[in-house]
């Protein structure tokens, strides 16, 4: 018995081509249904797998989805290597980068409205794809105000907000997913002014 336990095959991890086919078959039952709809036992029965294999994986739905978007966004562009020489360069490739194809699919708007009431699947999400925005902003902040580009110190710190949160939320104001283009109008007409600005608002209303 014991010998024929030894010689029975053992359960591998998948290969990369059949990962990418599980990621990539995940975004589109997405796209397709929603994320709430979606369920490891329907993601299993169109990939003729098991939700035993998904689960040893990924662990949990959240995990598996945000996991096959950080795929296809590393696929597709890198945020680590911005560093166009200018402030304003570096901010628009960002803009683009973080709110170009990737916004304007159907899997990601409704993985995002998801998120707002699933704690597990922000913190993936969060994890998985808000961080790597932000330490990019970071650096490319960081290296503006050694080149003594920043001037308010201020309008900086809320650079986040103005930038990720005002693209977040364009379907909801406007009723359409955001752009390049729309990225780039609010890095040259409302971030650049503000982070370039010789005072601060506060001193501007101040002195009115």
């Amino acid at each position: 018995m014991a010998a024929l336990a030894s010689d029975a095959p053992r359960r591998g991890r998948l290969s990369a081509e059949r990962e990418r086919e599980l990621l990539q078959a995940a975004l589109d039952l997405v796209a397709e249904v929603g994320y709430r709809q979606v369920t490891m036992a329907e993601l299993a029965k169109r990939t003729k797998s098991s939700t035993a294999t998904l689960y040893r994986q990924w662990e949990s739905k959240p995990k598996l989805v945000s996991t096959a978007l950080k795929r296809r966004s590393d696929e597709q562009r890198l945020l680590a290597d911005i560093d166009t020489g200018s402030l304003r360069g570096d901010l628009r490739l960002l803009a683009v980068r973080v709110f170009g194809e990737e916004s304007s699919s159907d899997s990601m708007i409704s993985i995002w409205h998801a998120a707002r009431v699933d704690p597990e699947l922000l913190r993936e999400v969060r994890e998985i794809l808000v961080v790597p925005g932000l330490e990019s902003l970071h650096r490319i902040m960081d290296r503006a105000v050694e080149r003594g580009e920043v001037k308010n110190r201020p309008a900086m710190a809320l650079a986040d907000r103005v930038l990720f949160g005002s693209l977040t939320i364009q379907e909801l104001l406007a009723g359409e997913k955001p752009t390049p283009e729309l990225a780039e109008n609010i890095v040259d007409h409302v971030l650049m002014p503000a982070l370039t600005a010789s005072v601060s608002v506060a001193e501007a209303v101040t002195a009115v």
